[in-house]
């Protein structure tokens, strides 16, 4: 048992940092809340809904990340050798049979919570499952980067319902034009994570390992996540006029957009090692601190 637990902590070690992840949720979880309690007119108290609501985000999360790294198996084996399944870690029986048993207490987690929120988790594991499965047309899917990525990040929509439910008790069908526009911002926000984290400049790309900037070339790879983050932007301005939000909120996402502009430009002119670092830092950190900005925008207004 214990070795068990060792090596599956050398696997989040490595593969899904704990702390990194619960401070993501935290703030994931709490911002979908939040627009969910105020856009049903509902109060926003934590109940013990909420927590097991977060719990259950979190083993969905590392469900997600157990298939990803089974899916990839076979190409880590050549480029990523190191890595827990490919070096020998973790077998690939046992990352299965881990991530059915994580699907197992997502699905008694949301029974808990209410009817509506096991409906949502039952369609968010249905999805993941089926982008597990790669959609039945991987062989074509695979080499079309951008759209594999634009059909798998949608998983992020359907945790987003998953949280609307669990805190309102309503069907996800039944949320509200302004939520609708939430569950967008979030596809979008996973997105720019998963653009930007994939983007190099030209002397960090590697041979054998599949870019953004090698399949777009820079100055799109960068305008990709341009348009996203503008989307994104223009649904927190909505939110700001519609929940009545401070002037504080809506600096605060002017600065974090204008961060990205800027991070984006430098990339796309520059295309070096210090510029893709910079822009792959600020990708990474737009789905962090945008749902800190909506959390605290709300909370302080209400």
């Amino acid at each position: 048992m214990l070795k068990f637990i060792t090596r599956w902590w050398i696997f989040c070690k490595e593969r899904f940092p704990i702390g990194r992840h619960t401070l993501l949720i935290i703030f994931y979880v709490s911002a979908n809340a939040l627009v969910g309690f105020h856009s049903a007119s509902i109060s926003s108290v934590i109940t013990y809904k909420e927590v097991l609501c977060a719990i259950a985000v979190l083993f969905i999360f590392f469900h997600l990340r157990i298939f990803d790294e089974i899916k990839d198996y076979k190409n880590d084996l050549v480029v990523h050798k190191d890595r827990p399944l490919a070096r020998g870690l973790i077998k690939v029986a046992e990352a299965k049979q881990a991530s059915f048993f994580l699907i197992t207490l997502e699905l008694c987690l949301a029974i808990i919570i209410n009817k509506a929120a096991f409906i949502a988790a039952l369609c968010t594991v249905i999805y993941s499952l089926i982008m597990y499965k790669e959609f039945f047309i991987g062989k074509w899917l695979r080499p079309k980067m951008a759209t594999y990525a634009l059909t798998h990040t949608l998983v992020s929509c359907w945790m987003s319902v998953f949280i609307f439910s669990s805190v309102t008790g309503l069907n996800f069908w039944r949320v509200s034009k302004v939520y609708g526009m939430f569950v967008l911002v979030n596809w979008m926000i996973f997105n720019i994570f998963e653009f930007g984290r994939k983007t190099f400049g030209k002397e960090e790309e590697e041979k054998l390992v599949e870019s953004y900037s090698k399949r777009l070339g820079p100055i799109r790879a960068a305008l990709n996540v341009v348009i996203m983050a503008t989307v994104a932007m223009y649904v927190a301005y909505k939110l700001g006029i519609i929940f009545n939000l401070s002037l504080l909120f809506t600096l605060s996402m002017y600065l974090l957009y204008g961060l990205t502009l800027i991070a984006a430009g430098l990339y796309a002119v520059h295309n070096d090692r210090s510029s893709g670092r910079l822009f792959r830092g600020i990708c990474s950190i737009f789905i962090l601190f945008y749902n800190v900005i909506i959390t605290l925008g709300i909370i302080w207004t209400h």
